[in-house]
């Protein structure tokens, strides 16, 4: 036989592409149910944390307060310690006191005190008669709690402000703003304010990777369910 370069073996081809030509790949999604469900569980607490940022961040779209002043007079034998207060490195409470004004009575966050031990809470003066107080009435945003209790074991210990619970406590309609004590008889140590504004859109960013996360989730499931196989093709013509 002549030779012809047409006829000449590839070595290239008959090494490499014949045996993938004689392959057909599948595509298939194949779901491990357990594998799965932990999964869908971490996305759908990440949508979960996202969307409870959010809604945090829209708590601090308020506009700034100004200050106001209120005429009126403490109700000092309701007077509560919230816990978990720090400042300049020392660990403390806010003192918490109901205050009557005109009609309505307003939680006056009278600032700051430290303790020396958490067996006994700090002492704090009363204040008689009548005052004038000068602040911030400012929303109040119950935190999400794993313990839901309000008091703990040593009492007038709080761990968040409830109006509801200093309206059953006085026997009166306790207002749900607080008002931030800036000058005026019965302030401790005077607290800052922390700015809506940054607050607003720290939340916002944790808001979105929350959100980042739960999408990233979803792409390794979607990803790790993808499988692929190689089925062998008969020849034609083969004779079993």
């Amino acid at each position: 036989m002549l030779s012809n370069k047409n006829n000449k073996i590839n070595p290239f081809k008959s090494i490499i592409l014949n045996p993938l030509l004689g392959f057909k790949r599948s595509w298939y999604i194949s779901i491990k149910p357990l594998y799965s469900l932990i999964m869908l569980l971490g996305i759908g607490i990440c949508l979960a944390a996202g969307i409870w940022q959010y809604q945090k961040s829209q708590f601090y779209l308020a506009p700034v307060a100004q200050q106001v002043h209120m005429k009126g007079h403490y109700l000092n034998e309701f007077t509560h310690f919230l816990d978990n207060q720090t400042l300049h490195g020392r660990a403390g409470y806010a003192v918490i006191t109901p205050f009557v004004y005109e009609a309505s009575v307003y939680l006056v966050n009278r600032g700051f005190v430290s303790y020396e031990s958490r067996d006994h809470l700090p002492r704090v003066a009363p204040i008689i008669g009548t005052v004038t107080l000068t602040g911030l009435v400012l929303t109040n945003n119950i935190p999400m709690l794993l313990n839901s209790r309000l008091l703990d074991p040593i009492n007038n210990r709080i761990q968040y402000i409830d109006n509801k619970y200093f309206s059953q406590l006085t026997g009166k309609t306790v207002v749900k703003d607080i008002f931030h004590l800036k000058q005026g008889a019965g302030l401790q140590t005077l607290m800052p304010v922390k700015a809506p504004y940054l607050s607003h859109h720290r939340h916002q960013g944790y808001a979105l990777q929350w959100l980042l996360l739960a999408v990233a989730g979803l792409i390794i499931l979607v990803l790790s369910s993808i499988k692929t196989g190689l089925k062998m093709n008969s020849p034609s013509g083969e004779k079993s």
